[in-house]
């Protein structure tokens, strides 16, 4: 911007929140997919044996608490009534379809295994729906007949470490919050 017109116009300028992370903490939240034009019998068909997968008759808070507690990549796949874990997966398979050039923080997130072994090989899903609600991912799967994969929160830790590092995370796989209320921020374009 040149010296004359600095500072003038309000697009010379970015608006900024600043929220008290004490009194309001970061909150990183997952984003589960709705694969509504793949029906969880064929997901978990064509999953071969890329996964370890386990039935689980539970409630979906008990089966979440589940994923939450399974070491390394996992993943809760609904659909048809049904929830499934999908966990250890197989070495090999994350091997070849994972890129080796990038931190194995970022190598081991479930949305890189995601990404590289489930949507891009095994599945090569149609349309993604992504929803912060696990119950309404559910929900919208079943009324389209289709698949619900259930993701956890990344940690702070490892978003923070990640960044700090210039990596970049993979698509979708963090929502942050707290978020502001639509229409609390306003720049009006027209004044100085």
């Amino acid at each position: 911007v040149c010296a004359e017109h600095s500072g003038r116009r309000p697009w010379d300028r970015g608006m900024v929140l600043l929220v008290d992370t004490a009194r309001y903490p970061l909150r990183v939240q997952a984003v589960h997919r709705v694969l509504p034009d793949l029906p969880a019998a064929e997901a978990l068909d064509r999953l071969g044996a890329t996964f370890r997968t386990r039935p689980l008759h539970a409630a979906l808070p008990d089966a979440l608490a589940h994923l939450a507690a399974a070491p390394g990549p996992a993943f809760l796949l609904a659909g048809a009534g049904a929830l499934h874990l999908l966990d250890r997966p197989d070495p090999e398979t994350l091997e070849r379809a994972i890129r080796p050039d990038r931190p194995r923080a970022w190598r081991e997130l479930d949305a890189t295994v995601l990404h590289a072994v489930l949507s891009s090989a095994a599945w090569r899903p149609g349309p993604i729906r992504y929803l912060h609600d696990a119950a309404g991912a559910v929900t919208q799967a079943e009324r389209a007949g289709g698949t619900a994969l259930l993701l956890r929160p990344v940690p702070e830790g490892t978003v923070r470490a990640l960044a700090e590092a210039g990596v970049t995370m993979p698509h979708k796989s963090t929502s942050f919050g707290p978020k502001p209320a639509t229409g609390l921020l306003l720049r009006p374009l027209d004044q100085d």
